[in-house]
């Protein structure tokens, strides 16, 4: 049997995470390296389906004129408008997600024009680009739904105006399968559980943990710490969430945040936090406080920034676990309803795979941009591109 180098199993841990070039990579290969199995929902396949087909230059070219535009015509000649209305698109992570969106609807030779729009963190923007969406009869609207139920009363006037809804990254806008097609998303709750076993993991006497959310009040973050907090105590032996703070997901919010804890608490044994790339302010903060990075670190996104800072500290009691940046989720929204429009059978609640995994060496590569996701399935030179000085 072939006995592989160790530089050559490096090389292979490269190839299945670093985010998808042009070397021709199957469905089945990019649900492996991406949810760490081939066995998910039909919708999931499909959706992985297409994002295996080729970029193409001229793909490329119209992908970033519609990412930076927010609205565009495909030059397909497809009947189909498909809208997303993003509750908030200011951070790196949103704007790849928005990317996937994109690349996934230039796949569909029947979409004709593809919209976008954020709502800044305003629920009230957020209803606006939505009932906008209406008025213009789009046929597809996908939502992030940082409003949460706020949203309702609008996803079901895009219903009864015949527009097929989903939702995806763990929110609720009404109930699917009434309300709207489908929600996807992760198991927002056993997340919130997973990071707390991740940092016991990490350090099997760690107590004391941070939970670090996004925006005030978004459901996505107090979700997931609602069943990290449960969890926290099920486990007991003193193991309890002893703060939440907000960041807005953005690193200086992340700095803000852990410099108020470390001014309140000696010791702090973890943090857990959806934003990998958000999470660098924290690193600051720690050096600004002149504290030791002697803590554990369980994210659900994969930015490598923070991967590589990891690599610079050197610190053996610095420990990072990760699951996924699931910036695809956005993709397989927009499948799922493409597949509704169409009179496909479509699952109420798609669940997107999960795992949490500790970094390791080698995640870290400084040709690709410090912000991009380990996981993302935006091609590198459409992620150059985007992230690329002005």
């Amino acid at each position: 049997m072939l006995k592989l180098s160790k530089v050559a199993v490096a090389l292979i841990a490269l190839v299945m995470l670093a985010p998808a070039t042009a070397m021709a990579q199957t469905a089945d290969d990019l649900m492996k390296s991406r949810l760490g199995t081939t066995q998910a929902d039909p919708v999931i396949a499909e959706a992985f389906a297409h994002a295996a087909m080729p970029v193409t230059a001229e793909l490329r070219a119209k992908a970033l004129e519609c990412w930076n535009s927010n609205a565009c015509d495909t030059g397909t000649g497809g009947k189909l408008t498909v809208a997303y209305a993003d509750g908030f698109g200011e951070n790196v992570w949103r704007g790849v997600t928005k990317m996937e969106y994109i690349q996934q609807a230039l796949t569909y030779p029947d979409v004709g024009r593809i919209l976008y729009s954020s709502a800044r963190g305003d629920a009230t923007q957020a209803i606006s680009d939505i009932r906008s969406y209406i008025t213009q009869g789009v046929d597809v609207i996908v939502i992030f739904a940082d409003a949460g139920d706020a949203l309702g009363p609008v996803v079901r006037e895009a219903k009864d105006a015949g527009i097929k809804v989903t939702v995806h990254n763990g929110t609720e806008v009404g109930k699917a399968g009434d309300d709207y097609v489908a929600n996807i998303a992760e198991d927002i709750c056993g997340m919130g559980a997973a990071f707390v076993d991740a940092v016991r993991t990490g350090n099997p006497a760690a107590t004391n943990i941070v939970a670090l959310g996004g925006t005030p009040g978004n459901p996505l973050s107090a979700t997931w710490q609602a069943c990290a907090e449960k969890h926290a105590a099920e486990i007991g032996n003193g193991v309890s969430i002893i703060s939440k703070q907000d960041t807005n997901w953005t690193q200086e919010g992340n700095f803000s945040a852990v410099s108020a804890v470390l001014a309140q608490f000696d010791k702090v044994d973890g943090y857990i936090y959806e934003y990998a790339d958000g999470f660098r302010g924290a690193l600051r903060a720690y050096e600004a406080a002149k504290r030791p990075l002697d803590f554990v670190v369980a994210l659900r996104t994969d930015e490598q920034g923070l991967f590589c800072d990891w690599e610079d500290a050197n610190h053996d009691a610095f420990k990072i676990f990760y699951s996924s940046g699931q910036n695809f989720q956005s993709r397989i929204a927009l499948t799922a309803a493409l597949m509704a429009a169409e009179g496909k059978d479509v699952p109420t609640h798609i669940k997107v795979p999960f795992s949490m995994k500790p970094v390791t060496k080698g995640l870290c590569n400084r040709d690709l941009p410090l912000d991009a996701s380990v996981s993302t399935l935006v091609d590198l030179d459409t992620l150059k591109a985007m992230f690329a000085k002005k």
